[in-house]
């Protein structure tokens, strides 16, 4: 027992102190004999769920590196512009070089607040990053769009939104040529507006196929994608889908 304190007390210390930069999960070289099966039953689990979580802890640190890079970058023009400042030189700045940093200083205020949303959050299982985000794509079963959108949020995430050509293309590059996906878009509260079902946004981003959205006979609200191009089709439809791991307001 005294054993299986000390082997509990070092895989916990080592887990909280140092999960991103985990090699190995057990830390005997002989876990069973000097162990015993009780011990490994036991901590089967701890043991699970940072293996299943290392590669995702690896990539969330990715994340939030470049972030901070970027903060840095805009700290240090900053710091440099306001040097100006003291100097009292701001007089002779052009009037759209002031509002220029403005916006600067407003950019690195929103880089915070999003590096704190972000709070190191756990991607769920199975998620990968495609650009800048996590996605999960299910190409193994077709469901219809409601089926699709519900897995998503059981996975604690949402059909997914396509925020700019930039992302279009890292996705485009996943997806395997004729196949279908559903998108978190629909137009089903009024024809013509296409909105995010998660968060009530009108999208900001659409790529259609020629002659789409067409509404054949009146019945098709929900956006597939399918090479790269998205069209409305009938929500009852099975298609594949995208899932996003987040609500689409952080990086």
């Amino acid at each position: 027992m005294l054993k299986f304190a000390l082997l509990f007390s070092l895989v916990a210390s080592k887990s909280i102190g140092s999960l991103s930069g985990l090699q190995s999960v057990c830390l005997l070289e002989d876990p069973i004999n000097q162990c015993g099966n009780f011990c490994m039953t036991s901590l089967a689990p701890m043991l699970n769920h940072i293996r299943q979580h290392q590669d995702a802890w690896a990539a969330n640190d990715i994340l939030i590196k470049k972030t901070e890079e970027r903060l840095d970058r805009i700290e240090g023009l900053l710091t440099a512009l306001k040097h100006l400042r003291q100097k009292g030189l701001e007089d002779t700045w052009p009037q759209d070089f002031k509002a220029k940093l403005d916006r600067l200083e407003s950019q690195q205020g929103d880089l915070l607040k999003k590096l704190e949303k972000f709070d190191r959050k756990i991607v769920p299982p199975k998620f990968e990053l495609i650009g800048s985000r996590f996605f999960y794509i299910e190409g193994e079963t077709r469901k219809n769009w409601p089926a699709a959108a519900n897995t998503c949020q059981q996975m604690g995430a949402q059909l997914a939104v396509i925020r700019n050509e930039e992302e279009l293309k890292a996705l485009k590059a996943k997806l395997p040529k004729d196949r279908i996906y559903w998108l978190d878009l629909n137009d089903l509260e009024t024809e013509g507006e296409f909105k995010s079902s998660a968060t009530g946004k009108l999208a900001t981003f659409l790529k259609w196929r020629a002659g789409q959205p067409n509404n054949s006979n009146g019945s098709q609200h929900c956006v597939n994608i399918l090479d790269g191009l998205m069209y409305d089709n009938k929500c009852d439809s099975l298609s594949y889908f995208i899932c996003q791991s987040d609500d689409g307001s952080l990086l």
